[in-house]
């Protein structure tokens, strides 16, 4: 059976060689084939492949991206990230909506992970303020005149 302090360095590793550096295989090392993404799609998603393309995904729209933990938090099979994200929308559209402007982005978020007791994450609850990400790349500014 893993620790808590086992599952977080599979997420210290996920977060610094996947969300930052683009190390996208490394998703395949921390979560399980039948994966379970809750807040990256609606109404959760299955399986390591979309949470693989929702991290190039991100990764497409900010190629700067970083993301910083701020807090952790340990709980038996669960592990609470709260981070900022940050990065410049100089790549894709991003969700296939917003057209990339080179703006800046700082963002904060929490995830909850919860793992199995071989260490690799089962299932994922991921939030953070949409509209305040929109707002920050510029969806709701009033077109050019």
């Amino acid at each position: 059976m893993s620790t808590p302090e086992q599952n977080k360095a599979v997420l210290e590793r996920y977060y610094e060689e996947c969300l930052n550096k683009g190390n996208l295989d490394v998703i395949y090392e921390g979560a399980t084939e039948d994966h379970i993404s809750h807040g990256t799609a609606a109404n959760g998603k299955e399986g390591v492949e979309h949470l693989k393309e929702w991290v190039r995904l991100q990764r497409a729209s900010f190629p700067d991206l970083h993301v910083t933990v701020d807090d952790w938090i340990l709980e038996g099979n669960k592990v609470v990230s709260r981070f900022t994200a940050r990065g410049t929308h100089t790549g894709d559209d991003y969700a296939g909506l917003i057209p990339a402007q080179g703006r800046k982005l700082e963002i904060p978020g929490i995830v909850i992970d919860e793992f199995n007791d071989e260490g690799k994450i089962v299932e994922s609850w991921f939030s953070m303020d949409s509209y305040d990400l929109a707002t920050q790349l510029g969806a709701f500014d009033a077109p050019p005149a």
